[in-house]
């Protein structure tokens, strides 16, 4: 009897893995809203004039 086990090679696991992240991305992209610019925050929001309020580091 032989007991021949097979081992994945590295290209196989990075295929497997890269065609995990495409799958993710797909689904993520079909299951996704559309963003509406007009009620979208800034990209980067810093002094948007809304003040944090769920922290504890927050409170004065």
């Amino acid at each position: 009897m032989n007991n021949f086990v097979a081992i994945p090679s590295r290209p196989s696991v990075g295929y497997a893995a890269l065609g995990f992240l495409l799958v993710l991305l797909l689904v993520d992209t079909w299951q996704a809203q559309p963003i509406n610019p007009y009620q979208a925050p800034a990209p980067i929001a810093l002094g948007s004039g809304q003040a944090p309020t769920a922290a504890h580091c927050t409170a004065f």
